[in-house]
């Protein structure tokens, strides 16, 4: 087998594409299959399609080879994917559902090409490092890197895997039409010298500044006096892995900003109850107390946007921006990029931290003192729970490569059980969800989402997964009560049917379905 650095990026790239995608139906459709040593032997509707098998995983975290093909033929990346797509159907044409997986390859191949003659840590930053290195994304989503409403252009400006920065564009709004949640913090000083008595400065992605520059609505606004578009101000700010959460590259400040482009399975404007969700949930993060030992929680402190009773729903969707705490110290690192390959195929960045500190299970037993048992505590004593999938979740760790802290981000989607609300929030706070619900989500992220892959990552390289989900299921037995025991013995856990849900449109209210327990496999 070729290694990565034998072959281009657009070859990786159409490999990890493959790899997803073949991972998904198996997980989502399970079709005939027979794996036969080192192949695997698919039933399709398109015909036998045999894929090379590097690694397999009890959770669906399989690595493939390049090897492929249909019928006993060579097969080309493009047969490969219509021949999965046309297995899942869905209601989306297959071309177009072709096209959109080639979208993403294509900026999966740039990105990596990039990665080729990219420094590390631009101005020795590991934690801008982490957030824009994550070149291939989520390994069960078929199109992880599609940003639909962004053109190849718009890319290097953007982009946080190509290393972007850039300045905020504002729009000055008179104070009596603005809509606020919990603090959302002053402006920066060069915008606040630009703003007149009575009026609030709205931060904006210069994409997003584009786009409203034609709003009409904003027009006869401005013709009204009402609002004002003050331009680009400010120190240059880069965005996160999520593209439209940005720094402020000399303070620290962070904004989650509306961008009205398909990222994955949706468009990432704000509307008001995401903003009041976040809001809440840093309410309720603040009315706990001291948080366990090592794990911690960067708040989203406010938002503002222009009332929609002037504007309308729409467009205060397009204007919300939440203000979040900074990273906290430590140069925390997120989760999802230190568990990627890297760019030429290289073992994922943990995986030699973990290996320096000597002792992988020793290692997890503390990554999950710090991780999985805080949200089973917060989850029983307070209800609360995180959304917290590697892309939310923040690593921090010693000089020897051991944990010392894990932080989880985006309070957008945390979630408070219905049996358990905390004073002072409202029983109908957008928070709140039924206790099934609660615990089905918070099972999701944390451990089929995040758990599963940490453990796959780390098995395919150390121990073996098996070994490794003993471990957690040793560190849930003496953790007791009923959550844990939960996880112990459920013969199933819940994930998202990305690749159902995506090929029937389905991203806002996507398909779930049931997975064997690897936890319950364990002693």
């Amino acid at each position: 087998m070729t290694t990565g650095r034998e072959v281009g990026p657009r070859v990786r790239a159409e490999r990890a594409a493959r790899e997803r995608l073949v991972a998904s139906l198996l997980r989502e459709l399970d079709p005939p299959a027979v794996l036969d040593g080192d192949t695997l032997l698919l039933a399709l509707p398109a015909g036998a399609l045999a894929v090379g098998v590097a690694t397999w995983s009890p959770t669906g975290h399989h690595r493939l080879t390049g090897e492929v093909t249909l019928d006993g033929r060579p097969a080309t990346h493009d047969e490969v994917v219509a021949a999965v797509l046309d297995t899942v159907g869905g209601g989306e044409p297959v071309d177009h559902l072709a096209g959109l997986v080639a979208n993403s390859v294509d900026r999966t191949a740039r990105y990596l090409a990039h990665a080729d003659g990219a420094p590390a840590c631009p101005g020795g930053d590991p934690t801008r490092d982490a957030e824009q290195s994550l070149r291939l994304g989520h390994p069960f989503h078929p199109t992880p890197k599609s940003a639909e409403g962004l053109d190849d252009g718009d890319l290097p400006a953007w982009m946080p895997e190509l290393g972007a920065s850039f300045v905020l564009h504002h729009l000055a709004v008179r104070s009596d039409l603005v809509r606020t949640g919990g603090t959302p913090g002053d402006p920066p000083p060069a915008v606040a010298a630009r703003l007149p008595p009575g009026w609030t400065a709205l931060p904006m992605h210069p994409f997003q500044a584009g786009l409203l520059a034609r709003d009409p609505t904003l027009a006869l606004l401005g013709a009204e006096g009402a609002v004002r578009w003050l331009g680009p101000l400010g120190d240059a700010v880069w965005p996160t892995s999520s593209v439209r959460t940005v720094v402020d590259g000399v303070t620290g400040a962070s904004w989650k900003l509306p961008l009205r482009a398909r990222l994955t399975h949706f468009v990432r404007t704000t509307p008001l109850e995401q903003a009041r969700r976040a809001v809440d949930a840093a309410a309720v993060v603040a009315g706990i107390g001291p948080l366990p030992p090592g794990f911690g929680v960067i708040a989203d402190r406010g938002f503002a946007t222009l009332d929609p009773a002037v504007g309308g729903e729409r467009l205060a969707a397009d204007l919300t921006v939440v203000t979040r705490a900074p990273f906290p110290p430590g140069r925390p690192r997120v989760l999802a990029a230190l568990l990627e390959d890297g760019p030429h195929g290289e073992e994922p960045p943990l995986v030699g931290e973990v290996r320096a500190a000597g002792d992988v299970h020793a290692w997890l037993r503390r990554w999950l003192a710090v991780s999985l048992v805080p949200l089973l505590e917060l989850f029983g004593s307070a209800g609360l729970g995180f959304e917290a999938h590697p892309q939310n979740t923040l690593v921090a760790t010693d000089a020897d490569g051991w944990p010392a802290a894990c932080w989880v981000r985006d309070l957008e989607g945390a979630h408070v059980r219905r049996d358990h609300l905390p004073d002072g929030l409202a029983a109908d706070s957008a928070l709140v969800y039924p206790p099934e619900e609660a615990w089905r989500r918070l099972r999701y992220h944390a451990v089929v989402n995040h758990l599963a892959l940490l453990v796959a990552v780390l098995g395919r390289h150390t121990a073996g997964e098996e070994a490794l989900w003993a471990t957690v299921a040793g560190v849930l037995a003496e953790l007791g009560g009923p959550w844990a025991e939960d996880l112990l013995t459920s013969p199933t856990l819940p994930a998202k049917a990305h690749l159902r849900s995506w090929a029937a449109g389905r991203g806002e209210d996507p398909v779930y379905l049931d997975l064997p327990n690897p936890i319950r496999m364990g002693p």
